[in-house]
Formats: C-alpha cells, structure tokens, sequence
C-alpha cells in the first residue's frame, strides 16, 4: 500500500502479529451484540480516531460488518469502506 501514489498509510491499535479482528471471521458476524459491544464497532471507531477517510481491508467478513457499523454508528458522511482492490484498480 506505501507505493500507491497520494496514499497515506494510517495503521490502527491492535494491529499485524496483536491483531484485532471485526468479529465476522469467526461466526460472530451471526450473534446479536449491542451497539459499542462489536469489534467492527471498535474498529470503525478507531479508525475515525486515527483521521482515516478509508477503511481498507482484504477481508470479505470485514466489509460486510465495517459497512454495518458505519450505519449503526451513523458515519456514513465521514468514513468509506473499500476493499484493497479498489484501492489497486482506483490507480492502474
């Protein structure tokens, strides 16, 4: 991602080898969770706390749960949710 022109990489807490999951992956994308007790949640809010305007992933589980908390939380306006590819296919 560093050699994508114009891109300013921001990575989140809890990231690489102390990851932290959106929750999806691992069945939890199925199970009722209160609003502010879902990973994707915390996720979508840290990346908001670090100025991201994108939230990139690779991850089919994460888009899906990353694009709920952007409604659920209401920041629709503020923050989009891309897969990587996008990101590769936006410069080619």
């Amino acid at each position: 991602m560093n050699k994508v022109p114009g891109l300013k990489l921001e990575e989140l807490p809890e990231c690489r080898i102390d990851s932290l999951c959106c929750g999806g992956g691992g069945g939890r994308v199925w199970m009722e969770t209160q609003k502010g007790e879902r990973f994707s949640d915390l996720r979508m809010e840290q990346a908001i706390g670090v100025g991201a305007e994108v939230l990139v992933t690779s991850c089919p589980y994460c888009i899906t749960m990353f694009e709920d908390s952007r409604l659920t939380l209401n920041v629709t306006e503020k923050i989009e949710v891309k897969d990587i590819t996008e990101i590769v296919a936006e410069v080619i």
